[in-house]
């Protein structure tokens, strides 16, 4: 039986697949983390999800307050 008092845990996962020098990059925060990557499609990556962060907090939001569809909705009228 499912516990209905649980609380969710959810983050935001960024992975770059561009990497060419060998570098292992981790970027953590509270939400989210952004792994591997060339240096410009990491920072890419961190400063997007952080974008995200600052707007859901303006909003008075939490990532799991949103439905995935939602979620698309949120990021898509940020960018």
């Amino acid at each position: 039986m499912p516990n209905t008092n649980q609380k969710k845990i959810i983050r935001l996962l960024g992975v770059g697949f561009d990497t060419e020098d060998g570098h292992v990059r981790i970027t953590k925060s509270e939400n989210f983390e952004v792994l591997m990557g060339s240096a410009e499609s990491h920072e890419y990556i961190t400063q997007l999800i952080t974008k995200i962060e600052t707007e859901l907090k303006a909003s008075g939001l939490n990532l799991d307050d949103l439905t995935p569809e939602e979620f698309s909705r949120f990021v898509q009228a940020i960018k």
